[in-house]
């Protein structure tokens, strides 16, 4: 049986089940059970398939099995020449194993057949590490595998043991401190002059001695001065300026990069390590200065990114720390100027990296430079100025103007051979100016200029094809999200967002930022570009939703917090159109799916967006919104149904015209009759009639109308949304019938009531529905025998409840089923009717000679006569029950005249002898 005959048989058993207990919410019942009844009918029907399945499955294997052994008994010798490879079996049976047969002299063995032997399973691939740890792992490598370990290994021994020599030193007070220090020189100068000596004869080992001899320098220095106060501040520095000269020119001289390295990495870690905790911040700064200007003049003869990045990390790093523990308000004067030097220094830095590169990789430039330095300048700035009256947006904005003047300098100056480093200060400076004005209007929020910073990273990373660029940039986002939310949820519990204006506020503007960002990323990332690898393509429609998420996030806090909450679906609605109508342009000129995917769920959008406003939608400003959004919806659809070869799959366009079609007659439903309720009461019949009203209107239009949408989906609309139609006026009919069907103020007629006239017109068209659509699915799979079953079900049902209305309007009898049933002039009524029906039945059946049919009536009338004797013979000494006997017994007895059981169709030819009476 079809799952939809299931399907009606559930509905109708349920309404009986509702007469019979009184329910209220009949509607819920009904479509449950409905719903049920279709899920077991499908159920049946797949296991009565399988079980179909398995025995044709079995059948076919015992006939294989029995044609293998019949070949495996007859075996003939053949010539050698006449020998052929035994054909493979089909990959689902299992090899045949033949019996041995005695080998001919001249007999070769036999190779197995290729498709005999199993395909080699490729060993699984080991996960390959990241960008990051492999670049780690390659830097400790070449590090203690690259000319002499023990070297490398003793250098850094040697250099800490130094260190703690000196703290041990000082502590116990063994040798006076001028002396230690001078000893201390005397060596680091013998590692100096022995290294230089051996330049020529043990390069490697020459460059590692002269490396320790400068770090021991800077440390001996530093110690005297910042330590020990045993030289005053100029000749200090002085003499560190000397060593940091020394190590640079050394460096340049023997194009040792190793030897820069090590020579910096001491001198930057000699204050770490000799400090006594003096807090004389201004000594170190001044020290960092003076290691980073020789790192400069470096850059000028040599490209040495590592040692950029070592001054860079050390001198941020450090100053982030210090920062964190020791600043305050107070020390502002002494350490701005510090900062500022620190970012144009290494600005300049970033801008001799591009010059300095070979002519085939010339305007080439350093992305961790050229935007961490305004990343790790900007934070720090933030931290000194965020107490201070526009402080943040004043530093945002001087910075901005900087990159503007630097970024056309640049383009005077060296045109297309520096591009792209003039490009990227032309964005960073449009960034920082922008963001001028969302910290002007809160100086507290600085994070979401780090996501911009991480897009610009991602785009220098696709434009120089280098992987560890855009990741930086991609985790530069995500730290700036976790600051962002930080900052959003504190306002949150703080309810501060009130006193801030709709729109034009910090949190808004940094949510947008975010969001730009965002869908930004997304859109590099779908871009083809050197180097692009398979994990960041499947990264692009996540940024895109990150994005989105960032979008409707800030929207959402301005539409609870400044707004009326009333009104939320219907501006989520309007954004939500805005969103679409924008992302459908842009997937439409560029061939970018994902922005497709964003355009088209709007329809999903609108689903979600309905369930709040199902008791009037178009209410607080829905009749604006709906309008706009399904106007953009469709217009999205004509444009895609216009551009056939955009790839999309033709079933899915199918499915959204059905969907959209379905939702506007639910809303067109469910707003109408919320108005005639309101304007004519909530028990108004014709506020029951409109419910129909709509699904009727939609269904003749799926049958009649010929223009776009329908000229174009005409098949789906009648298959989808008119099925779905359908099935609802089948319901709604159910309701109508079951109900009291009041009516009021006019009068209730039998068959002229506005509910049964309604019904009526429902049935003639779902026939003729049924009539134009009988010949495809699902309706084509719909046995007309069941069909009929259904309609004779329905319309059982209907005379039952008809003679209940009539109990009602007529005798005066309470529309509630036990007061119904109870009354005994109502089982009377029923008795007869139920036999008049079962009687008709089966005279239908005679003439018909179809003997089911007749069998079918004559159950109804088996069960009249059951209730007969268990209900109506109850009522002794009333007139009912007798009436009831009377007419119940003459209706038996005409059948045997009107309606005799029709013969066995498959045995009446082979009839010889006339039935007997």
């Amino acid at each position: 049986m079809h799952p939809a005959a299931f399907a009606v048989i559930a509905a109708l058993m349920t309404s009986v089940a509702y007469l019979v207990t009184g329910y209220d919410d009949e509607w819920i019942s009904i479509v449950m059970a409905a719903c049920i009844g279709y899920l077991w009918g499908k159920a049946n029907r797949t296991a009565k398939a399988l079980e179909q399945l398995r025995a044709a499955m079995a059948k076919d294997w015992e006939q294989r099995q029995a044609a293998v052994s019949k070949q495996a008994e007859v075996t003939v010798p053949r010539p050698v020449a006449a020998i052929e490879p035994p054909l493979a079996p089909p990959p689902d049976e299992p090899l045949p194993i033949p019996k041995p047969a005695p080998k001919l002299p001249s007999e070769r063995p036999r190779s197995i057949p290729e498709e005999r032997l199993p395909p080699a399973q490729p060993e699984p691939a080991l996960p390959e590490p990241s960008f990051l740890e492999d670049a780690v792992f390659r830097y400790i490598k070449a590090y203690f595998t690259g000319g002499n370990l023990f070297v490398r290994i003793g250098i850094l021994v040697l250099f800490l043991g130094v260190s703690f020599l000196l703290k041990y030193v000082s502590d116990q007070g063994l040798l006076p401190i001028e002396y230690r220090l001078a000893g201390v020189a005397a060596g680091a100068i013998f590692l100096l002059g022995l290294g230089w000596r051996l330049r020529e004869k043990k390069a490697v080992y020459a460059l590692l001695l002269q490396g320790a001899g400068i770090g021991v320098l800077y440390l001996d220095v530093f110690a005297a001065f910042s330590l020990y106060s045993l030289m005053p501040p100029l000749p200090a520095f002085g003499l560190l300026f000397v060593v940091s000269m020394l190590a640079a020119a050394l460096a340049v001289l023997q194009d040792a990069r190793s030897l820069a390295v090590l020579g910096f990495s001491g001198g930057f870690l000699a204050p770490i390590l000799a400090s006594s905790g003096s807090g004389n911040y201004i000594g170190l700064f001044s020290y960092y200065a003076v290691l980073n200007v020789a790192i400069a003049v470096i850059a000028w003869f040599k490209t040495w990114r590592p040692l950029n990045l070592l001054g860079f990390a050390f001198t941020f790093v450090i100053g982030v720390a210090w920062g964190a523990f020791d600043y305050s308000p107070e020390k502002f004067a002494t350490t701005e100027p510090f900062l500022v030097f620190f970012f144009l220094l290494y600005v300049g830095i970033a801008v001799l990296y591009a010059l300095r590169q070979p002519p085939n990789l010339k305007g080439y430039v350093d992305g961790s430079l050229l935007f961490g330095v305004p990343l790790a300048t900007a934070g720090l700035q933030y931290g000194m100025v965020r107490e201070m009256p526009y402080g943040v947006a004043l530093s945002a904005f001087c910075m901005g103007v900087f990159y503007v003047l630097l970024s056309r300098f640049v383009w005077q100056r060296k045109g297309d051979a520096l591009r792209l480093l003039a490009e990227a200060f032309l964005a960073l400076g449009v960034i920082f100016t922008s963001l001028a004005i969302p910290f002007a209007l809160a100086p507290t929020h600085t994070a979401a200029a780090w996501a911009l910073e991480g897009m610009g990273m991602l785009w220098l990373g696709t434009r120089q094809n280098r992987l560890s660029v855009r990741a930086f940039g991609m985790l530069l986002q995500l730290g700036a999200a976790m600051f962002v939310s930080y900052y959003l949820l504190e306002n949150l519990a703080t309810a501060d967002f009130r006193h801030q204006y709709v729109f034009l506020n910090a949190s808004f503007i940094s949510t947008s930022l975010m969001a730009i960002a965002g869908v930004g990323s997304a859109w590099l990332l779908h871009q083809d570009f050197d180097g692009r690898k398979s994990w960041e393509v499947a990264l692009s429609p996540a940024f895109l939703l990150w994005g989105l998420g960032w979008l409707y996030g800030g929207f959402f806090i301005e539409f609870t917090t400044h707004l009326d909450t009333g009104w939320l679906p219907a501006n989520l609605l309007l954004l939500s159109a805005a969103v679409s109508f924008g992302f459908g342009v842009w997937a439409l000129r560029t061939r970018w799916t994902h922005a497709l995917w964003v355009a088209l769920a709007l329809l999903a959008v609108m689903f979600l967006l309905a369930l709040p406003v199902l008791d009037q939608p178009s209410q607080h400003g829905g009749w604006v919104a709906w309008p706009l959004a399904f106007a953009v919806l469709y217009s999205l659809l004509f444009r895609l149904d216009q551009n056939e070869d955009f790839g999309i799959r033709e079933s899915l366009l199918k499915g959204w015209h059905s969907a959209a079609f379905l939702l506007l007659v639910a809303l067109l439903t469910l707003d109408g009759w919320a108005h005639l309720q309101t304007l004519l009461g909530r028990d108004a019949f014709l506020a029951d009639v409109w419910m129909a009203a709509s699904a009727l209107a939609g269904l003749w239009w799926l049958l009649r109308a010929h223009h776009w949408p329908l000229s174009r989906h005409l098949g789906s609309y009648r298959q989808q949304a008119g099925s779905v139609l359908a099935a609802y006026l089948l319901l709604w009919s159910l309701h109508a019938i079951i109900s009291a069907q009041a009516v009021s103020p006019l009068p209730w007629l039998p068959l002229l009531n506005p509910l049964d006239i309604a019904t009526g017109i429902i049935a003639l068209s779902l026939f003729y529905w049924w009539r134009v659509n009988r010949d495809v699915p699902p309706l084509s799979n719909l046995p007309a025998g069941q069909l009929l079953i259904g309609v004779a079900g329905l319309g059982f049902l209907w005379l039952n409840m008809t003679l209940f209305r009539v109990a009602h309007y007529v005798w005066g009898i309470p529309f509630q089923l036990e007061t119904l049933l109870a009354n005994s002039f109502v089982q009377t009524a029923l008795s007869v009717l139920w036999a008049l029906s079962g009687v008709l039945v089966t005279v239908l059946a005679s003439r018909k000679q179809q003997r089911k049919l007749w069998i079918a009536g004559g159950v109804l009338l088996g069960i009249v006569v059951l209730k007969l004797f268990l209900v109506d013979l109850s009522q002794q000494g009333n007139l009912a029950r007798i009436l009831s006997f009377l007419i119940v017994g003459g209706l038996l007895v005409s059948i045997g005249y009107f309606a005799p059981l029709p013969g066995d169709n498959k045995n009446a030819k082979n009839a010889e002898v006339p039935h007997e009476a």
